[in-house]
């Protein structure tokens, strides 16, 4: 009988014979291919496990036949949460809280999912998605810290520090709310708070890492460079395996004048991560796990190649982009216009309006951080749109109001989801962090309009292709690099112009202005 199955499974499962539990549920599907029950503990089997994409499955398909169920809602969104698939994470946990709109468990759930999946305005969701479980009654130290750690991401430091500050209320000695309290008072330039705190939680702790880790970071930041070596081997004696103190570590070093010694945390670094991945051989590992992997690969590999004449990566890793604009939000457009007297979107849309067609046109602003483009191409624009990796600075860009729609996207990903979208694309100065350029002219051939317009700058480069800079970290591209691609993908070069970027340390950065129209129209 199937419910005969299902409790044997149960049973097996309650006691840890998981391979029998396994056996049973399959069974019991077999025969019973809608049992939403079987569906349903398979689903949570698998999810202990870490098959996420395999669980994800099972329990759709279980909430699919009983949508009102809070808890096969919750086991789903637990499942997306872990499997890296937070759009679908955010609807179960936001389902299972209209079912069940009194547990706490739920709407502390959903705020991790929506910090997890970081779109416009996921962090204010998530400070109010926490502060219900908290007011239903999670009142617990790490309920506070991630309150704190939501109202810091939507950019409210003095709230994240009154949050942090009741969650050491109830335990003085919590080293993690303490690291979060200094990254608030890091978030407002106070630095001298930001040590005090992290001091305070390595001498609670001496085996915390992660704070030696961010005491190395600040005196890096400072130029206090043995100083900060000291801290990041203090970090990594307490954690052997902490990949960013190596990483950490080898930056202060190379800068130091000491290239074998970097080269060695480096590779150090690289160590700890393939002995992360070696971990994982032999246990049953999902594709969002492999990816996450590929990832760290990713970010290595672009710290070696800025440190040493590896060849570099194909562009700058999405997730260190994103950390570094989220950080820089702030006082984004103070430092670029005031100290590095950036004037590209001025000379940009002077390009555009040079060989544009008349009327009012799509527009979408590849990278349009916090927006600085905006209020040139809205008089052009009958819908003008923005896209962006970091969450912070399209905050920024939604403050100017003048986008129609702005999106936390990777910029290659918007234009193929476009296709004949658009007349008009902007890239002011974004494909510097972006080395291999045919996938974004790929993109582009796809997403413009017949007879609309690619418009673009990037660093000036030499040689026939692209390099990365050692001193930015940034790539510059060649003309006949850029030319070439151009023209590979069926684009007609309206004007090249030689401009100047930026000025880096008084000095004028070159950089090519580039206007390309797609034939037709």
């Amino acid at each position: 009988m199937p419910q005969d199955l299902l409790q044997i499974g149960l049973e097996h499962h309650r006691n840890g014979r998981l391979k029998q539990a396994e056996t049973s549920y399959r069974t019991l599907l077999k025969d019973d291919p809608a049992n939403a029950m079987g569906m349903h503990w398979l689903g949570v089997l698998l999810s202990q496990a870490g098959q996420w994409d395999d669980a994800i499955h099972w329990l759709e398909q279980a909430a699919a036949l009983r949508p009102t169920d809070a808890a096969f809602q919750n086991n789903l969104g637990q499942a997306c949460l872990n499997g890296g698939k937070y759009d679908e994470a955010v609807k179960a946990f936001e389902a299972a809280s209209m079912s069940e709109p009194d547990r706490a468990e739920t709407y502390f759930s959903l705020g991790l999912a929506l910090m997890a999946r970081r779109a416009p305005q996921d962090a204010e969701e998530a400070v109010l998605a926490i502060s219900q479980a908290i007011s239903l009654g999670m009142d617990s130290v790490e309920a506070h810290r991630q309150h704190a750690a939501a109202l810091l991401l939507s950019g409210n430091p003095d709230q994240t520090i009154a949050a942090l500050q009741e969650a050491l209320a109830k335990a003085p000695e919590d080293v993690q709310s303490l690291y979060w309290l200094a990254m608030a008072h890091q978030h407002k330039g106070e630095t001298a708070e930001t040590r005090k705190n992290l001091l305070k939680a390595v001498e609670i702790d001496s085996t915390f890492s992660r704070g030696w880790g961010a005491l190395g970071d600040l005196e890096a930041e400072m130029g206090n460079l043995a100083q900060a070596a000291a801290l990041y081997r203090r970090a990594i004696a307490a954690k052997v395996d902490n990949a960013a103190a190596y990483r950490g570590l080898a930056y202060v070093l190379q800068k130091s004048g000491k290239p074998d010694e970097a080269m060695s945390a480096m590779r150090q670094a690289v160590r700890v991560n393939r002995d992360a991945q070696s971990a994982s051989v032999g246990s049953i590992a999902d594709l969002e796990r492999k990816i996450t992997l590929d990832q760290q690969g990713a970010e290595l590999h672009y710290t070696l190649a800025t440190i040493t004449s590896l060849l570099p990566p194909a562009q700058i890793p999405s997730a260190l982009l994103t950390d570094l604009f989220d950080h820089y939000a702030p006082g984004f457009d103070d430092h670029l216009r005031g100290k590095l007297q950036y004037m590209l979107p001025e000379k940009i849309a002077d390009a555009i309006a040079a060989v544009r067609q008349p009327g009012l046109q799509d527009v979408l602003d590849l990278g349009c951080g916090t927006g600085l483009c905006g209020p040139l191409l809205r008089p052009w624009a009958e819908h003008l749109c923005g896209v962006d990796l970091s969450p912070l600075m399209i905050e920024q860009a939604k403050a100017r109001n003048v986008y129609d729609t702005l999106e936390v996207c990777d910029l290659v990903a918007a234009m193929r989801q476009a296709e004949r979208g658009f007349d008009l694309l902007v890239a002011a100065y974004v494909f510097i962090y972006i080395g291999d350029l045919s996938p974004v002219f790929e993109a582009a051939a796809r997403c413009v309009r017949p007879g609309g317009l690619l418009a673009y700058s990037v660093e000036a480069g030499s040689g026939d292709r692209y390099h990365l800079q050692m001193k930015s970290k940034r790539f510059a591209h060649s003309k006949p690099y850029l030319q070439k691609l151009a023209a590979m993908h069926g684009f007609v070069e309206e004007s090249f112009e030689s401009v100047t970027a930026r000025f880096d340390a008084g000095q004028p950065v070159p950089a090519y202005l580039v206007v390309l129209r797609w034939p037709g129209a």
